[in-house]
């Protein structure tokens, strides 16, 4: 299955009660200000995904966990390569090795307990596949867990990720300061007035989560990162002058 990239624009004006609101100001003799607020969301599809791949490993003796270690990571290596992922895609992360101790404990005979630590080696693998084909990530993430029956122990996590965010940043600004302007513009209309010069404009708040996502979720319980399609909302404050032909009205 082959994705479409979407990036569809939702330029929303929405009432005084909802979004927007209206002071004026005294600036200097008798000019006023109109003071809003204008909202651009969009629906991104990521450009890239990364899965990251832990390969854990412990022996108590350190020669045959080496063995053991270096044998799991080719095994990894050339299921990756399988489902279609090439050398280029594949960085190593980190490798680890730890000492660890724990209690052992035996009864005798006589009905007593003996503890002892006993010592072994503990090491974890990691791997990052960078991809811009969806497809393998998603056979990747499906297919991971038949390694299991090879003997390796693996865990995986994954992230989708916007590379053009910027891009994307500087369309939703214009996109949002349009429609700041037309809700200007609808607050004053009634009055028989208009807006005149922009007297300011700063860029508000700014999130990204996922598609399904509501404002009320938290950023700690977001699901942004493994989401392919992020929903970014973005708001600016601007002021505008009322049109010289209206000023003293």
């Amino acid at each position: 299955m082959k994705y479409t990239y979407l990036l569809c624009s939702v330029i929303v004006s929405v009432g005084l009660a909802d979004f927007g609101y209206f002071a004026s100001k005294r600036m200097g003799a008798n000019l006023q200000l109109i003071e809003v607020r204008g909202l651009s969301e969009k629906v991104v599809k990521a450009d890239v995904g990364d899965i990251f791949i832990t390969i854990s490993n412990n022996s108590e003796n350190l020669e045959e966990l080496y063995k053991k270690r270096t044998a799991d990571k080719q095994k990894v290596i050339e299921f990756l390569k399988k489902n279609g992922v090439i050398a280029e895609e594949i960085s190593n992360v980190s490798t680890e090795t730890n000492v660890c101790k724990e209690d052992d404990k035996s009864s005798t005979l006589s009905g007593l307990i003996t503890e002892k630590k006993r010592k072994y080696f503990e090491a974890n693998d990691k791997l990052n596949v960078h991809l811009t084909d969806f497809d393998k990530l998603d056979k990747i993430k499906e297919d991971i867990v038949k390694l299991s029956s090879e003997g390796i122990l693996v865990t995986y996590s994954y992230a989708y990720q916007l590379t053009n965010f910027s891009d994307i940043k500087i369309k939703m600004m214009h996109e949002a300061s349009e429609n700041a302007r037309k809700n200007a513009e609808a607050f004053i209309a009634p009055h028989n007035q208009s807006i005149g010069k922009v007297a300011y404009l700063r860029q508000g708040e700014i999130s990204i989560r996922a598609e399904n996502e509501t404002e009320d979720t938290s950023y700690w319980e977001t699901k942004e990162k493994t989401s392919v399609y992020k929903k970014i909302r973005l708001v600016v404050r601007a002021g505008f002058t009322k049109s010289r032909s209206f000023l003293g009205r």
